[in-house]
């Protein structure tokens, strides 16, 4: 029920991962297709802007990526000049990858921009156009050409990937789950279907029938930011049904069907905690294990501003927003005797989905726009990545100021 730590991608669509070929809630960007935006696409102009910036913080910019087509492409598209191709090595290969060799995954993606081909032939590595690692290397096999864009793809928290201090202006881009990154790569990415409609009328009562408060899935028990305790201490205050390595109960990862059939039906609320209170760190524990389930997910992991921006609103509840165990268990003992308070965590539903953000896609159309904008790298990745607030313990987020990334303060001109 729980993810590996180094995630398996040839799973991609089980896992709600957005970096393979399959997905069964996928959507084409072709203008003779709807997209879950609501709107025809057009690759005639950029809704948005693509590139990290200051100005630009609170935004993702994954819809506008999925969109962008440089001008360049357009006009060439138009005169019928062929677009030459930009090569992707992937470093550590394939494994893992749900890809294809070549330029097959950007077609069968059916991407806006196709002009992209990927190898792991390590024979490339002096003319690819970019090199995809999936962590750091222990030391870079080559000096980096010039024009030639590194990528460092990062998946889990800082606390479980490798030291980055040796790798200083060595990385052009970042592509991880943080909304900051060159290339964002979240676990899942919800979209209104209406950006106006936010709640939507339900036609059950999702109390119905449920006799149990609490459960959590988990075989993790030494998770640093003390998730274990919480529990055991909410424990003490309400019914909390821990199921796995952790607790009495038991519900095989192979039955994991009839495990969520049964969190449907008996419970109320499930604990969506990570492993690591991380910013951005959002898994499939709580869009997978939570929120596509009907129960009301309780959240500990990143701050209470990235669910909100990561979420639906009124579709979750954080524990920062309580003093204490015990407070939140008075709160939620409250949402058991009301029905209605307990289905306004529900309205949500029908007003927003999950999408494939055709990771691979974008990757394509932002190395051909790369020639147009400033070669940079980042001076001081290990900073960026687990510097000061980026993770925090067992702290609360509330106690720690504001962090906000400065792009002048990480980048370094090539």
């Amino acid at each position: 029920m729980t993810r590996k730590t180094i995630p398996n991608f040839a799973n991609a669509s089980k896992l709600g991962l957005e970096f393979g070929l399959k997905r069964e809630e996928s959507f084409v960007l072709e203008d003779k297709e709807k997209n879950p935006f609501g709107k025809k696409v057009s690759y005639d102009g950029v809704e948005g802007r693509v590139w990290f910036s200051d100005d630009y913080y609170d935004d993702d910019r994954i819809v506008a990526q999925m969109r962008f087509k440089p001008p360049y492409i357009i006009e060439a598209e138009k005169k019928k000049v062929q677009v030459p191709l930009k090569t992707i090595l992937l470093y550590h290969g394939f494994g893992g990858w749900a890809l294809k060799k070549g330029q097959k995954t950007f077609e069968d993606q059916q991407c806006p921009v196709q002009q992209c081909t990927v190898t792991d032939d390590r024979r490339s590595a002096e003319t690819a156009d970019a090199v995809m690692f999936h962590h750091s290397p222990s030391k870079p096999w080559t000096k980096r050409p010039n024009n030639q864009i590194w990528i460092l793809f990062l998946l889990e928290s800082p606390y479980h990937t490798p030291g980055l201090s040796g790798f200083n202006n060595v990385f052009n881009w970042t592509a991880t789950y943080r909304h900051d990154s060159i290339i964002v790569a979240p676990y899942e990415k919800m979209v209104p279907h209406d950006p106006d409609v936010i709640t939507k009328k339900q036609d059950k009562n999702y109390a119905v029938g449920k006799t149990k408060k609490v459960a959590w899935f988990v075989s993790n028990c030494g998770a640093r930011n003390g998730r274990r305790q919480y529990a055991d201490e909410l424990g003490k205050y309400i019914q909390v049904d821990i199921y796995g390595a952790c607790g009495p109960n038991k519900c095989p990862r192979h039955n994991a069907e009839h495990c969520f059939n049964m969190l449907d039906k008996d419970y109320k609320f499930y604990l969506s905690f990570e492993n690591s209170n991380c910013r951005d760190y959002i898994t499939e524990k709580f869009f997978v294990n939570g929120l596509s389930h009907d129960v009301v997910p309780i959240v500990m992991g990143a701050h209470p501003n990235d669910y909100k921006r990561a979420a639906p609103p009124h579709s979750f509840i954080h524990i920062e927003d309580f003093d204490s165990p015990k407070d939140l268990a008075e709160y939620l003992h409250k949402l058991d005797k009301n029905d209605d308070l307990y289905n306004e965590y529900f309205q949500w539903k029908g007003t927003a989905g999950t999408v494939n953000t055709f990771y691979w896609c974008r990757i394509c159309s932002m190395l051909h726009s790369a020639p147009d904008h400033k070669p940079i790298s980042y001076r001081d990745i290990n900073r960026w990545w687990r510097g000061e607030g980026v993770c925090i313990g067992q702290s609360k987020w509330k106690d720690q100021p504001e962090r906000k990334q400065i792009i002048d303060n990480y980048f370094a001109d090539v």
